[in-house]
Order: structure tokens, then sequence, then C-alpha cells
């Protein structure tokens, strides 16, 4: 990638406790090189250099303005929104001050596909549908956006429902100032032909991911319920390549799909396709699986995905870059250091303006048209079960989900308010056990 692509000066200006931390940070020979002012505290000096050296524990997928790109899901390295993100992983690590690095929004809850494992759909006989109510206004998710930007993150991810059946998501996105945050769009594909790609690159778009189910046009398409939707995200990927976006697939792992070893065959194609990365979601119990334990995967399988992605990396050399949610909560991945990303290292806002833990988590804090984020935040951060770190994602923890999902009443709406869930259990403490 060349011999220097970039380097900037790192200053934290946000945070007070790190007036005499600065960095020059650097992309040279793939590698990210840091060197830090000796006036600093060693020990804010030693947690910036090990959130680099994890960093570097995985060669860079492609280059962005001479800025390194290690994951679609982190600012190019070195940029002004990377730096963001590095000041939040510090403020937490270091001060004990949660600092979001991303959020997730939902523009919509609407979608052509009916996908059986959609964490934003209603299982059949599960929890009834929420109260009626108005999707949040164009206004309103601006400033959703610009009150995440407030709080510190790096990356704003736009999801669904299926985003690109919004007309006015590419003005969405150019209000976001990619001094601040990077964006994504996480998109079924049948939407987005040449001309959306090419709309979406104009308004500042970072990264583009396609959902692909399974490596073949049938079984795709049925569990997508939409004949012809596989085609769709091969269309979908070449439209975003020749616009010069960045490209990811999504798919999520099962017992049966980790038996089958669909990640090999998933990962050849994304290589036939220049796809940058592979993001592979575990399925939860959660949207239309609520209340499917029998969709956990087991240990068995977690294992045997971890083993197949770290081959899979070793053989494609970095590209397509294979990230697993198995991984990111064992303790190699991101566990080691930052924990399940649930109110950590992000949150997520629905479609009606419920501000939850991440997507598959049906729980909601408050509602962005009732309180600011930053308030929500600071309760979330501040609960007894949020306020610490979790080694490993929550909603697939047996405890966790005996504590926080099975009290749910089986006719209340979703998400169901934590605050209400917490009275439930302090009313009848046998529920918990």
């Amino acid at each position: 990638m060349g011999t220097v692509a970039s380097d900037a000066t790192y200053a934290f200006k946000r945070t007070a406790e790190f007036a005499d931390l600065s960095a020059r940070v650097t992309a040279r020979d793939s590698r990210v090189v840091v060197r830090t002012a000796a006036g600093a505290p060693l020990r804010q000096r030693a947690f910036l250099h090990l959130f680099y050296a994890f960093l570097n524990g995985v060669p860079p997928i492609t280059s962005v303005d001479g800025g390194y790109v290690h994951s679609l899901y982190v600012p190019p390295t070195p940029s002004p929104a990377n730096e963001r993100v590095l000041e939040a992983f510090l403020r937490r690590t270091l001060l004990g001050r949660p600092t979001p690095m991303a959020v997730t929004i939902a523009v919509t809850d609407g979608c052509q596909c009916a996908c059986g494992h959609c964490s934003a759909g209603r299982a059949k006989n599960g929890p009834r549908p929420a109260p009626t109510a108005a999707a949040l206004t164009f206004a309103e998710l601006r400033r959703v956006v610009d009150e995440c930007l407030g709080l510190g993150v790096g990356n704003v991810t736009f999801t669904g429902g299926e985003p690109l059946l919004r007309d006015d998501l590419e003005e969405l996105i150019s209000d976001v100032d990619p001094g601040l945050a990077t964006t994504q769009v996480f998109t079924n594909g049948l939407l987005l032909d040449q001309d959306r790609a090419f709309g979406l690159r104009a308004a500042g778009l970072h990264a583009v991911h396609l959902s692909l189910d399974a490596p073949d046009a049938g079984r795709h398409d049925v569990e997508r319920g939409v004949s012809g939707v596989f085609a769709a995200v091969r269309r979908g990927v070449a439209s975003a390549r020749r616009a010069g976006l960045l490209v990811g697939l999504s798919t999520y792992a099962t017992n049966e799909s980790v038996a089958r070893g669909d990640l090999t065959t998933l990962a050849r194609l994304a290589r036939a396709w220049d796809v940058h990365e592979i993001s592979v979601f575990d399925a939860i119990p959660t949207g239309r699986l609520f209340g499917r334990r029998d969709a956990l995967l087991t240990e068995p399988s977690h294992r045997a995905l971890l083993h197949e992605a770290r081959r899979l990396n070793r053989r494609l050399g970095g590209r397509p870059r294979v990230t697993t949610q198995t991984w990111t909560n064992s303790a190699r991945g991101v566990a080691w250091f930052i924990g399940c990303l649930a109110w950590n290292w992000q949150f997520h806002v629905n479609a009606y303006g419920e501000a939850t833990p991440c997507d598959f988590t049906p729980l909601t804090f408050g509602n962005v048209r009732e309180r600011s984020l930053r308030e929500i935040w600071i309760a979330a951060t501040t609960h007894p079960e949020w306020g610490s770190r979790s080694r490993r994602c929550r909603m697939q923890s047996p405890a966790f989900r005996r504590r926080y999902i099975d009290p749910i009443p089986s006719d209340a709406p979703l998400p169901f308010p934590v605050d209400a869930l917490d009275r439930l259990k302090n009313e009848q403490p046998a529920l918990t056990r």
C-alpha cells in the first residue's frame, strides 16, 4: 500500500484529563506507527499504544485518502473520526467514563423482505407489536444524529427495515460531518442500482453492507421470502464497487450453517465479487426468533466458527476480512478489552425513537422524543446491569435472559421499558431466580 500513506497528530481536546496527551499517527507499510509525546502520563501513552497494537494485529483491507481501513466499522487510520474513536476508548478504559464509539439508527421499519431471523420483526406467537406510532421524521432523525455526534460517536450506521426505501437517506448521510464520523448503510440490495450507489457515494457514504443469508440463490431467496434477491445482492455489490464505495457482506450463523461450512463458500463469493469485509452475526432469539432458545449457537458451533474464520483470514490474506460476532465476544476478540458492545461501545435507536442497547436487545431505556440521548446514555451506563462490562453478548447469556428477557410479559409490546422490567422484578423476585 505504499511506504507512507498519511500521518496526523492526535490531540484529545474533548477530555481535560488528556490535555498533555498527543500522538503522531502514521500509516506506513501496512502498519500504524504511533509516537507519543514524552510529557503525557505513562499509563495514558501505554493504553494508546495498546489500542493500535490490537489494530495492527490484522492487516488493513484497503486505504482511503491515505488512511488504512482495518474494518468497515472503524474509521480509517489516521483520520479525525478515528481520533474520536480512540478518545472514546481511552475515556472508557482510563477514566471509567463511557463514551459511545458508534450508533445504529433504523430510519424505517418498512422492508420488501420477510426474513425469518429479522431482529426488527415480530414472532408470530411472541409479544404483540408496539402500539401504532409514527416513525421518526427526517427532522427528528437529523436531531438524533446530531445528538449522537455530540456524545462522541465516530461511526453512524443507518439500518432498517430497509433504509434505501427512504428517498431522503442521502440527505441524512450528507448531514454527517466526515470529520466527526464515518457513515454506513445496511441494505438487502434490492434498490441498490448504479444510480443509487453513485448517489450514496456523492452524499459521503463510507461503506455499504449487503445482507447475504446463504451462498446460493435458492436458499437466500427462500430465507428472504423474495425471488431474485440474491441476484440483486450481486448487482448491488458491483454497483457499489463501481461507485467507489467500500463494501461488506452481512450474514448470520446458525448451528446448521456452521456445520455446512457456509462461511467458506460465502468467502469465495465475496473474494470473486471484490468485497472488503464479511460480517457474521450470531442467530439471536429476538425479533421473529423471539423465544427460540434453540436458535442460539452451541459452544461447539462457536468454536467451529472461530476456527473457520481464522483459517479463512489466513488463506485470504485479509481481503475480504472475515469478522464474526463469535470472535468479538471471545477472549481473543473485542471482549478482551471492551466487552459486549451494547451500551458500552455502541447503542441503537429504532424507527420509532426507542433507544435500546443494540438492535438485538428488546429493551428500551427511553424514547428520543421524550428524553435527550445524553440523558438516556447516562441512565443506561449507570444501570446495575449495563454499568459494568460483560465479556460476552448478553443476549446469548442464559443468566441475562433469565433476568431481563424471560420476565417480559407475553402480551407486552416490544421493546419493553427496562425501568418497568426492573419494577416488575422487584415485585416478583421469583421470576429472576
